[in-house]
């Protein structure tokens, strides 16, 4: 006689983990589109498009990883939390050289009236230059 199974209560159950194996975590098809929209993608065979995920999944693992490292350095006496937040990930993509392409995608936080002083500065050094270049074209004439 088979017994019918008991559900476990949540503090019963084990987190879920995948063993390593060939099996990616990313879904392939979602690589292959995210591949398919470069201008530059011809041809994507099996063995790429499981590369590439694979390839990815590592790079994801690694940045997860040294922004976790990050984050364990970071911690005070009073904050003693293991969440890495965005400002981790931004400290970690800003002070690392390698992480560079990710300036844009990760940038740092900033308040709005640190980026509106940004504007209005960039705006008075615009507005100089051409002041100091319309007065180059009057001597010419």
């Amino acid at each position: 006689m088979v017994e019918p199974k008991t559900p476990k209560t949540p503090t019963q159950q084990k987190p879920a983990q995948r063993k390593p194996s060939a099996d990616t975590f990313l879904p392939l098809s979602r690589v292959r589109t995210i591949m398919k929209s470069s201008m530059d993608t011809g041809l994507i065979t099996n063995e790429v498009l499981f590369l590439m995920t694979k390839c990815t999944e590592l790079f994801v693992q690694h940045l997860a990883h040294e922004a976790h490292a990050l984050t364990a350095k970071q911690k005070t006496g009073t904050g003693t939390s293991d969440t890495v937040k965005y400002e981790h990930l931004s400290q970690l993509v800003n002070r690392n050289k390698n992480l560079e392409f990710l300036l844009q995608i990760v940038p740092e936080k900033i308040r709005v009236h640190e980026f509106q002083e940004m504007l209005r500065m960039n705006r008075s050094g615009v507005s100089d230059d051409d002041d100091e270049s319309g007065s180059g074209s009057d001597s010419d004439e």
